[in-house]
This record gives C-alpha cells, structure tokens and sequence, in this order.
C-alpha cells in the first residue's frame, strides 16, 4: 500500500498514541535508560577517558543486560517484525563472517557491540513516541553541549586536557590528538568538547541544532530555552569546523526546502519539483566534483580531503584482495589486528576507519554487505521522506533531518557503522516502519503555513 493510500485513509480525528504518561514511573524508568544510553553512545570517548577501558565495558554490560529486559517486558515483537530486510540481512550476513574472518575472535567481540547497539536503538523505537523521543534527544544533546562548552572554557583557561586513563604510553602525547580536550576555545582553533573529538562534537552540535529548531517550532512552551539551545548548538557546530557537517547542512536546508515546498501538492507537481531538485542537486555534485580544490578550500580543508584519499586508496587495496566475501566484520578497525595496524598513518597518528561507511563496509562484509548498506539506506530515506511530505506536522521533519546528518557523515567517516550512528539508523529504519496510523493525526494546515506564522508566535510570547 502506498503512502498516500495510507495518509488518505487516516481521519483528522484520530486520537493521539501516547505509549504511557510521562509522569509515570515506568517512563521515567525508561527515560533513564534512555538518557544514558544516548549518552554513552553520543561521547563514548568520555567514558573511556574518565574511566578507562574496562569502566566503558563494565557500562555497556550493565546498559546492555537492561536494556534487553526493557525491551523484553513490553511487546518486543512488534518492533522486531518492523527490522527492514536490508537491516535485518546485514546483521545476518555481520554474523556469516564470522566462518570466513581473517581475525575471528574480533568479529565475534564486535558483534557483541554491534547486538548492543541494536537493541538500543530497538528499545527506543518501541518504548517511545516521535515526540518523545524528540523530547529525550534534544535534552541528551543539551547537556552535551552545555558540558562541552564548560569543559573547553576550563582547558581554555587553564591548559589542555589529558584522558585520565590515556590510550598511548609515557608522560605526554605523541599527538594532540591524544588529548581530551586540546583547550583552543579563545584560539579559535577547532575544539573537541567533552566528546573528545571535534568531528563527533560537529556532528552533534548540527543534530542538536535541527531537533532544537523542530523543538522551537512545536512545541507549546516557553520558546527561550530550544531558542537558547539552537544558539549554543550553531555556535559549538561553527567552532568544531567539520567539513562533512558544513556539507550536511547545505544538504537539509535544500531537503527541507523541497520537502516543505511539495507538501500537499498533486502528484504530477510533486514530481515535477522532485526532478527539478534532482538536477539542481547533480548540477552542484558535478560542481564540486570539477572545482573540488576550490571547494576543500573554502572547506578550510586541504585537497586530498584531509588525507583521505590516501585512506581510501589503502582501503581499495584491501577491497580488491577480497571483493566478494570481504575481510569479516569488526566495525572499527582494532588496533593491533592485521592488516589494519600501520596501514596508514597521518601525522603520525594511525587511522582506525576507512573514512567512509560504504568503503568500510564492503572492505569486511564484501559487495553483498555494500548493497544491503546502500538498499537500507535508499528504503529508510523513501520511508522517512513520505512521512515528512505526507503529515502536516513539522515534527516529522526531525526524523528525516536527523538522517541526512548521518547519511552526510557516513560519507567522510565510518560512525554510521558503530555507536551514535548505528543506533540512530536502526532507530529510525524501524520506528519509520510503524503504521502511519500510529503517528498523531493530520492537521489542516500546511507546513509551510505554519512555519511562516512562527515568527508571530515567538514574538507573541
């Protein structure tokens, strides 16, 4: 059935689905679960340094047991009958590798982590709402922004920030990529915030800044904190200095602008719009491609993207060793294991991703696992972008924003295969599945209306 049979079908009238109070102690149970959870997979690197390796594991065992019992005590198998096939086959094939890994007892750990992240993200997709987990999202990021802001004003004032329990040997770091915090906040050099790593604080001050920007537009409240939040989150986005997130929002303000503009229009219209958007968007790809240099430039990244093109050209060496079946899983690269340890190295400092999901992925799981990888990307988006279009709310942008982040991230990293990002595509792969009857009912109104009359509403309070 297709998406507009299924919106046409559904009246205005239909009531809410609320999965229960939040002032229950069952939600506030699960909202804890939930908070912890996002926040350990959103800044792992600040547990790790904070209370070493073993801390991390003992926090992902004890997450790991409760979630599954969560998960357990409330109709797992209505989510699980929503995995997509591409996802659920992934997950299949990550486990098959195991019989044709070249480092076996690491791809059996792996996978550990890899169930763990899964079930998370399964777990939040049943015990919660769009809007609550909107809710839960925005918070989690909040306080990350906020600690990130405090701890570099700390390092900025008074020295840089090394792991308490460090991952190199000797007194100082080879690298300042070894430290926590690098303390260049006054410098207006890139920071790392309590995450660690400049990248991962980009790519979730630009998460934080979309949910805060649909927090704003919906919500009912007070309009100063999602408005305070989305500042602090554009100012920490700006001073992380990512690349990958720069492209990423020029990539959903366009999304947004074409998925608000054909809301409620004929089919034929949009259509038309979406051929439209389609050439402006292969006519900017061609762009970049022919004047890249200039683009890196204006990037403030060096032409061979930060160097890597050297990566993936290591990473393609591997691929054509073993196309088909691939190395086996491992998600990261674990140092120490052959042949990722020394296969490159920039600055000095080895690299343990190949920079970009499609490449990792096809490196462990061959050409089978690269076109489920892009079969599950290309449905979860279908799905997403229906819903966004179909349903009058702007709540169901976020979603789809929230995609195209790290759809955008997977493609100069490979975190879309671990943690943070893997947790948030099986989220949304599955929750997008639920019956478009499940989501609050349609308004009147369009979108575009709406968003126009915000302005008012905010100078109204």
């Amino acid at each position: 059935m297709s998406a507009k049979s299924i919106t046409s079908s559904i009246p205005i009238t239909q009531p809410i689905r609320i999965p229960f109070d939040r002032t229950s102690k069952r939600y506030k149970i699960a909202a804890l679960l939930a908070y912890v959870g996002l926040f350990t997979v959103l800044s792992p690197d600040a547990i790790r340094y904070s209370i070493s390796w073993w801390g991390w594991s003992a926090v992902v065992i004890s997450l790991t047991i409760w979630t599954a019992a969560a998960l357990a005590l409330r109709s797992p198998w209505k989510t699980l009958v929503r995995i997509p096939i591409p996802l659920a086959a992934l997950l299949m094939l990550m486990l098959l590798s195991v019989l044709w890994s070249q480092y076996q007892a690491i791809t059996l750990l792996t996978l550990g982590l890899q169930i763990t992240a899964t079930l998370f993200a399964l777990f939040l997709a049943n015990q919660f709402s769009w809007r609550q987990l909107l809710h839960i999202l925005s918070n989690t990021i909040r306080f990350l922004l906020i600690s990130s802001l405090l701890i570099e004003l700390y390092a900025a004032m008074t020295g840089p920030i090394a792991p308490l329990f460090p991952n190199y040997s000797g007194s100082e770091p080879p690298h300042a990529s070894y430290l926590w915090v690098q303390g260049n906040l006054f410098e207006f050099e890139r920071i790392q915030g309590i995450m660690g790593n400049a990248n991962l604080l980009a790519f979730t001050a630009v998460l934080g800044a979309l949910l805060f920007l649909i927090e704003l537009i919906v919500t009912d409240r007070s309009k100063w904190l999602p408005g305070l939040s989305l500042a602090l989150a554009v100012a920490m986005a700006i001073l992380a200095k990512s690349a990958g997130m720069t492209v990423a929002v020029g990539l959903i303000a366009f999304a947004a602008l074409v998925a608000i503009f054909s809301e409620g229009r004929p089919k034929p219209t949009r259509h038309r719009i979406y051929r439209v958007a389609l050439a402006v968007l292969a006519i900017a790809i061609l762009f970049g491609v022919i004047f890249r240099d200039w683009v890196f430039d204006l990037l403030g990244r060096s032409p061979d993207a930060t160097g890597r093109f050297e990566i993936w050209e290591k990473v393609l060496g591997l691929i054509w060793e073993k196309p088909l079946e691939g190395w086996g899983w491992t998600g990261y690269w674990i140092p120490g294991t052959e042949p990722f340890e020394g296969l490159v190295s920039i600055n000095g400092v080895p690299m343990y991703q190949a920079h970009n999901a499609y490449l990792d992925t096809w490196m462990q799981l061959g050409i089978l696992g690269l076109g489920l990888l892009v079969w599950l990307m290309i449905a979860v988006f279908a799905r997403l972008w229906a819903v966004a279009v179909r349903h009058t709310s702007p709540l169901y942008l976020y979603p789809l924003f929230g995609f195209l982040v790290i759809a955008a991230q997977s493609l100069t990293e490979s975190r879309l295969l671990i943690e943070a990002g893997w947790v948030l595509l099986v989220l949304l792969a599955t929750k997008s599945r639920e019956p478009f009857a499940e989501l609050e009912p349609l308004g009147r109104t369009p979108k575009r209306l709406k968003l126009l009359r915000l302005p008012l509403r905010i100078l109204g309070r």
